[in-house]
């Protein structure tokens, strides 16, 4: 074995873990705040410094984005861990990293380091710093799915049982191959390290893991497996899917349908969940793809490449006459926002038939959706550059209407209308659009664009076309041409309904 210059002294080294059959003294779970205390007579352990400073884990360039990957030699496996460096609000820096995958000779392991990267001495609650906290992962879960809670009960947990190149370790447990070709704990899962630990200014400790299997369990789900964190640490987590088969395992009910691609060049392909397949490495699935509306929808991104996939922002179209219509958010930033491999990230599309109380993700609320086909995309995409899902909304057409508050005054053929916000005319703000009828416009809207606030220049005009009205000014502020009339122009036409309509900014 092979040891380094480090003496800690083990609390309770020897005690078996909650629910493995032993008395083990009282201890702090940062979760629910429950009373500790060391032992009558027992001194937290500390480290003795070494002549030579261990080497903390060296991460490659993954290290940005958080995740450390191996394929399985033994099953059609894939092993994703992240995070793989992270900070503990007591001054400790961990990193972790795969070492080797698994093979018909070895397990695959994991190595991993804590450094105190305060200025003084502090002492580490390992029971919660994981990897060098408890050896067993939570079962495993669907993304998104909700924690069993079942811990060192569930034999379908991985457990990380230290080998003998460990600074804190001086009998690691034995671990076995089984009939079906996986590494698993050979006897009873143990507390092999030290609840607590103190480390000097800048020390380092090192620790190799095998990672295999519950005593008890069978085969490999697929999913993601949890190691908790407490208050002061991150939880850490090993995802695993199939190598070969890293996609949706459900089908989609629009499998096999025709859409047209988003930028209006052919049809819809990579990147579409109802193109995806077994062997689609990265996928935007929907929660569901009919409701009524209202709802709620969550869409959530999966990532089981070995790639960081960006730059992630979320857009609404719909389908309309066989073109697709961007419902926006029409101001986005500029930053690149990325899913790290074996990551997730999840929206919700709040769609309302017409109007309704807002919740308060106002920017994901879309409060006038009609009844239709609908896309929500994504910015991240192995094979393309997005993701996109489709979606069914159940209800009725929406109507065209005026945003609250508005007053509207009929002259012969022309209706004046005035907002909330005009300020007279004196307003450094303050803008009057000309709206009249015209024989044509290259642009088409779509109602449900008409009632976003980008829009609200046509919201506030439209719905005033009675008959005999040849024009409607509105008295606003600048803001009602947006995405009407370009900055250096003073005139726009677009199509709603059919109808086209010229656009020109006027002087009172």
């Amino acid at each position: 074995m092979r040891r380094r210059a480090l003496l800690a002294t083990l609390a309770s080294g020897s005690a078996l873990l909650a629910g493995c059959g032993a008395t083990e003294p009282t201890e702090t779970d940062p979760r629910t705040g429950t009373d500790s205390s060391t032992p009558s007579g027992t001194e937290p352990p500390t480290s003795t410094p070494r002549d030579t400073p261990d080497e903390v884990v060296e991460l490659d360039g993954n290290a940005l984005f958080g995740a450390s990957i191996a394929d399985f030699d033994t099953v059609d496996r894939t092993y994703a861990l992240s995070p793989i460096r992270y900070r503990t609000e007591d001054g400790g820096e961990v990193r972790m990293r795969f070492d080797a995958t698994a093979t018909a000779d070895h397990p695959a392991r994991l190595v991993a380091s804590i450094q105190n990267v305060e200025e003084y001495p502090e002492q580490f609650d390992l029971d919660w710093v994981p990897p060098f906290g408890r050896p067993s992962s939570e079962p495993p879960r669907d993304h998104g799915g909700p924690r069993m809670g079942a811990g060192l009960t569930d034999e379908g947990s991985l457990v990380l049982a230290p080998t003998d190149d460990h600074d804190l370790v001086d009998d690691p447990p034995e671990i076995e191959r089984d009939d079906d070709g996986q590494w698993r704990l050979s006897g009873e899962i143990d507390r092999w390290l030290p609840e607590q630990v103190t480390l000097d200014a800048g020390e380092v400790i090192r620790g190799e893991y095998a990672v295999v299997g519950h005593p008890e369990g069978s085969g490999r789900p697929t999913g993601v497996y949890e190691f908790l964190g407490g208050r002061d640490a991150e939880d850490a987590s090993i995802t695993v899917w199939e190598t070969d088969a890293p996609g949706p395992s459900e089908g989609s009910r629009f499998a096999g349908e025709s859409v047209p691609a988003i930028d209006g060049n052919g049809e819809a392909g990579a990147g579409w969940y109802h193109t995806a397949d077994a062997s689609s490495g990265a996928y935007l699935r929907p929660e569901t793809e009919r409701a009524e509306l209202p709802a709620g929808i969550t869409f959530q991104f999966v990532n089981h490449t070995r790639e960081a996939l960006g730059c992630g922002h979320w857009y609404v179209y719909k389908l309309h006459d066989g073109e697709w219509f961007d419902l926006g958010p029409y101001v986005r930033t500029a930053d690149c926002r990325k899913v790290p491999p074996a990551g997730t990230k999840s929206w919700t599309l709040h769609a309302y038939g017409g109007g309704g109380n807002l919740p308060p993700e106002h920017g994901r609320a879309y409060p006038y959706l009609g009844g239709g086909r609908y896309a929500v995309s994504v910015g991240y995409g192995d094979e393309s550059s997005s993701s996109t899902a489709l979606v069914d909304l159940v209800g009725d057409p929406i109507e065209v209407v005026p945003i609250d508050g508005v007053e509207a005054d009929r002259d012969g053929s022309t209706v004046t209308v005035t907002t909330p916000e005009w300020e007279g005319g004196d307003g450094e703000r303050d803008t009057t659009l000309s709206v009249t009828r015209a024989n044509e416009a290259g642009r088409r809207l779509i109602r449900e664009q008409v009632m976003r606030p980008w829009y609200r220049g046509l919201r506030n005009t439209l719905p005033f076309f009675e008959d005999g009205v040849e024009e409607v000014r509105l008295r606003s502020e600048e803001g009602v041409t947006y995405g009407l009339i370009g900055h250096d122009e003073s005139t726009g036409r677009v199509q709603v309904d059919g109808q086209a309509y010229e656009l020109s900014t006027t002087d009172e």
